[in-house]
């Protein structure tokens, strides 16, 4: 198995709410120095991973120069699954899932989102966090891109493949179904905001740490690669939500072992 990569994409587009989500990477590397290296939700310790460190662009205001910078890099650094990139806000993943198909790599794609992600455009903005999937989709197609835990939707939006609110009975009948790999893209807002808070757009309800525990485990041996997106610092006072984004990441690179 190939030693498991991981790289900080803080990027951030200037239509954000709550700007803040640039500050993530580098919150949870911080945090994490302070966590165990031990999970007892898999019952496994921490593989050797290669940290490539943050990679900074300064073109917040054009989303389509950063998807090709992005790109550029992605290929510059010969990246490779298994890998986890850490945002940023939500469009990370396009230059990454772009990438990774035009690389040749057949997946599909599990979407783990408060929000369906699925706008044609945002602010008159078509490249943006809240039109990324719908970027995707246009990508490697609708029927290869799932959400799971959605709890609100623009008018416009009409996926083909998503379910509201829960994450744990349809991912079961997915991982059973499916025969190709998986890429996993993570909105810490998918998380219920009383136990994270530091996201730009929280929404009620949501899933508990031990149900996304339990579709991690669910996903193990699945998934080639994966992102953590959407953890806002500057709405963390408490470090309350860096810590646990922290242990996601943690649980995320035990995911991606062999």
């Amino acid at each position: 198995m190939a030693t498991i990569k991981v790289l900080g994409l803080p990027y951030e587009g200037v239509e954000n709410f709550q700007p803040g989500a640039q500050l993530a990477p580098a919150s949870i590397r911080w945090a994490y120095d302070s966590i165990e290296l031990h999970s007892v939700y898999q019952a496994a310790a921490v593989p050797d991973f290669d940290d490539l460190g943050d990679f900074y662009f300064y073109s917040k205001e054009k989303p389509e120069k950063f998807i090709d910078d992005a790109g550029n890099l992605l290929k510059k650094q010969n990246i490779k699954p298994p890998f986890i990139a850490l945002g940023g806000d939500h469009l990370i993943t396009y230059p990454i899932i772009k990438y990774l198909s035009a690389s040749g790599e057949k997946f599909k794609v599990i979407h783990l989102d408060a929000h369906l992600d699925r706008r044609d455009a945002f602010v008159g903005n078509r490249y943006s966090h809240a039109s990324v999937v719908k970027r995707i989709e246009e990508l490697i197609g609708e029927e290869n891109v799932i959400t799971l835990g959605y709890r609100s939707v623009y008018p416009e939006e009409r996926p083909r493949r998503a379910e509201a609110f829960k994450v744990i009975e349809p991912l079961m009948r997915i991982v059973a179904e499916e025969t190709i790999p998986l890429y996993l893209t993570l909105d810490f807002d998918v998380l219920n905001p009383s136990i994270f808070p530091a996201v730009s757009n929280p929404e009620p309800g949501g899933i508990d740490f031990l149900e996304l525990m339990d579709a991690f485990k669910l996903l193990k041996g699945k998934v080639i690669a994966m992102d953590l997106v959407e953890l806002n610092p500057l709405l963390d006072a408490t470090h309350q939500s860096s810590v646990l984004a922290a242990e996601v990441f943690r649980e995320s690179l035990i995911l991606l072992s062999r």
